[in-house]
Order: structure tokens, then C-alpha cells, then sequence
């Protein structure tokens, strides 16, 4: 095996400056993003006057019932931090600024998930009710419900995807799958639906705020700080690997995922001269 080129953060400069262009402006569904958000944090509120957490849970666990215990696993599972982190280097080639976006609103809610979750501190499902008395899938969590932290990572990475495109079906299509991982954190039983509501609402506001400080601080994110951002969910990648999230089924999607992402930007790289091409 030799190696044939060795690149330089100059190079990674170059691309971020060129690819600037493709990085699509403020639209007008930034502002819808809030609107959601709003409609959601109300509509948690409501849940929780209505009658406490439980309020909705066993409704929306029957509901589950539709779909296998499988689908819900990989639905929860995608909204792990780890695992949008490896998506998320499907595009960083052609959208280097979206790491960015997604570098502040890992910040963003990171602050709104930890800031919230120790001073509620409020009981999961497993935490309160008899066992066998609902339908739990992987691992038993019983503390610090609110917000859903994944349906947070879910609905801020949704927030992200819908400004890469101008077609309104596709943005509601997007949100619509975030949804579904949110649902899923019911299904598993893991959380209540308020928790999932108070997440989107929280994903929905840190994807807002991660567009527009992107936006605002484009001129900072330089070649090495895109090369850095890329070396980190490279290892997000790698970890992924051995990681199942605490379910029994979904060893298969994190190696195929973790393999795809690492492969696809190691292509795209290496055609483009960035990093260096391996023969073998």
C-alpha cells in the first residue's frame, strides 16, 4: 500500500471558500421552524395541565402497536446524538457549512437538554410505572425525562436538512420523519409524550439558532476548522461501530451506517485531492 498524495489545509480552505456558494441562504422555512417549536412547547404544556406526564402515554403505546418492535428500535436508534453525528458525513462534502450549523446546535441543545433535565429531574415510564404494565423495548432507563433527548437530536438535525432544499413537501417530509423517531420514544417506552413534545420544541429552536449564527458567523469556518470538524465525526463514525444504543437489533445499522459514511467521504475526498488516495 502507498500513498500519493498528502494534502494541506489549504486545500481544505479552498473547498470551504467554493463551496460557500452551495450553502443555500435564509428561507422562508427558517421561520416555520419556530412557529413548530412554539406549536409543540404548547402542546406539551397542555399535555402536562391535562392530567401530569402520563397524560397520552398508554394511547400512544397502543397506537405503536401497528408497527413491529424492530421498526421502533431503528427509529429511536436514529436519533442518537452518535448517530446523526456519522449521518451527517453524507453531506459534509457538498455542504461543508452544514457541520458547522450542526457544531451550534449540538451546542445550543446541549445547553436546553442539560440545563432542563437536572433541575426537573423528572421520572421516565420504567421509573413510575409497574413492569409488564406497558411495552418496553432495549434498555430500562428511569430517570430524567424531560425533554427527550433524542427526539431533540432528531427534530434539530430535521431543522437542519429542511435548508437544503426549497421544495416545501420535502421540508414537511423531513420534519414528518422526526416525528416518527420522537413517536418511537414512546413506543420503546422510555419516555412520555410531553417529554417528546418539550424535544421537538427544544430540536426545533437549536436548528433555528444553528442556521442563523451559521449564517451570521460564516467568515470563521476556515479549512481547518472544516478539516477539524470532519476528523471528529470520522471518530463519531468509528465509535459507531460497536455501538447499539441499547437495543438487541441494531448492531447491523450502525456498522452499515458507520461503513457508508466513512467510505462516502473518504471518496469524495480523495477524488477531489483532499486527502490522499490508497493503493493498494
Amino acid at each position: 500500500m502507498n500513498i500519493s498524495y498528502v494534502p494541506s489545509t489549504q486545500t481544505f480552505k479552498q473547498h470551504v471558500n467554493s463551496a460557500q456558494a452551495a450553502w443555500p441562504g435564509a428561507q422562508p422555512f427558517d421561520k416555520y421552524l419556530l412557529f413548530l417549536a412554539l406549536a409543540s412547547f404548547l402542546l406539551g404544556s397542555l399535555l402536562l395541565l391535562t392530567n401530569g406526564l402520563q397524560t397520552g402515554f398508554y394511547s400512544v403505546q397502543f397506537l405503536s402497536l401497528m408497527l413491529p418492535n424492530f421498526i421502533w428500535e431503528h427509529l429511536s436508534f436514529m436519533g442518537d446524538t452518535l448517530v446523526v453525528l456519522t449521518l451527517a458525513l453524507l453531506f459534509a462534502y457538498r455542504y461543508p457549512h452544514l457541520l458547522f450549523a450542526l457544531l451550534i446546535t449540538a451546542i445550543v441543545g446541549t445547553l436546553i437538554t442539560h440545563g432542563i433535565k437536572p433541575w426537573l429531574a423528572t421520572p421516565r415510564p420504567p421509573g413510575m410505572l409497574e413492569p409488564g404494565s406497558f411495552q418496553l423495548i432495549g434498555s430500562s432507563i428511569s430517570r430524567k425525562s424531560m425533554p427527550s433527548g433524542h427526539t431533540l437530536t432528531a427534530f434539530a438535525a430535521a431543522g437542519l436538512l429542511t435548508r437544503l432544499t426549497m421544495n416545501r413537501a420535502i421540508q414537511y417530509l423531513i420534519i414528518i420523519a422526526a416525528f416518527f423517531i420522537g413517536w418511537s420514544r414512546v413506543a420503546v417506552g422510555v419516555h412520555w409524550p410531553a417529554d417528546v413534545c418539550m424535544g421537538t420544541a427544544g430540536g426545533l429552536v437549536s436548528a433555528w439558532a444553528g442556521l442563523k449564527l451559521c449564517d451570521r458567523w460564516h467568515h470563521v469556518f476556515k479549512g481547518k476548522f472544516y478539516a477539524s470538524l470532519l476528523l471528529i465525526h470520522a471518530g463519531c463514525a468509528i465509535t459507531l461501530i460497536n455501538y447499539d444504543g441499547g437495543f438487541p437489533h441494531t448492531w447491523l445499522f450502525a456498522i452499515t451506517s458507520s461503513a457508508i459514511s466513512l467510505g462516502y467521504i473518504y471518496h469524495r475526498l480523495s477524488l477531489s485531492q483532499l486527502l490522499p488516495r490508497l493503493k493498494l
